[in-house]
């Protein structure tokens, strides 16, 4: 005669297969656990899209507004254009523009190829990219920072086009050095800190894994 313990189906529950145990953990905590740390090391890298998309960027910026820059600008219907930047001053004044866009699209390739190199966020790769980011913003506020590379005619035609909709407005699209400099200051800061934070959290996973555990060495116990 079987025992009544024996007609009861045992309710333990059974560890997926690929699941961490943790101790003191349930099997469903232990799987939890475990797709946390592999969205986490998802995280820490990235695909080599990203920084050769970057490199295509800097490279195309820096031909567009030191090589072409009569092609950003206010067209019109029948093919007149209204420059946004006076061509002239970005020639007579190289030592000004031409050489600090030399040097910004020098440093964000450099930044980008470190990326590539590493594959990963690291704290190396993190001051490698603070540093590029630091000396980048330098040059960037050097090229942008004089309004005399903004066309006269653009800054009429901005302030009587916004005249009777938003003086506000107009005011800050008469200023595109400006905003060209506030959008490229703010990305270079973004990215250094997305670049700081993951490299720091790479940094302090390899440490705690690489720390041995006290039961398991038995010179720590």
């Amino acid at each position: 005669m079987s025992g009544p313990n024996n007609n009861l189906e045992d309710s333990t529950p059974v560890p997926e297969k690929g699941a961490v145990p943790v101790e003191g953990a349930s099997p469903d905590e232990a799987t939890i656990a475990e797709a946390e740390e592999n969205k986490d090391q998802k995280n820490l890298k990235f695909s080599y899209i990203e920084p050769v998309a970057g490199i295509a960027f800097s490279v195309l910026a820096a031909v567009i507004f030191l090589g072409f820059p009569i092609v950003i600008g206010v067209y019109f219907i029948g093919g007149h254009i209204i420059p946004t930047f006076i061509a002239e001053y970005f020639r007579d004044w190289s030592l000004w523009i031409i050489i600090p866009g030399i040097i910004w699209t020098l440093l964000r390739v450099g930044v980008e190829v470190a990326y590539l190199v590493e594959r990963r966020y690291t704290k190396r790769l993190a001051k490698i990219s603070v540093i590029g980011n630091v000396l980048a913003a330098i040059c960037t506020f050097i090229m942008f920072v004089s309004p005399r590379i903004v066309n006269q005619d653009y800054v009429d035609w901005v302030h009587a086009y916004f005249a009777n909709v938003s003086v506000w407005f107009g005011n800050l699209l008469a200023n595109p050095h400006l905003i060209i400099l506030f959008i490229i200051i703010v990305a270079l800061i973004l990215d250094s800190v997305n670049v700081v934070r993951k490299g720091n959290k790479a940094e302090d996973k390899e440490d705690d894994e690489s720390e041995p555990d006290e039961e398991d060495d038995p010179k720590l116990a």
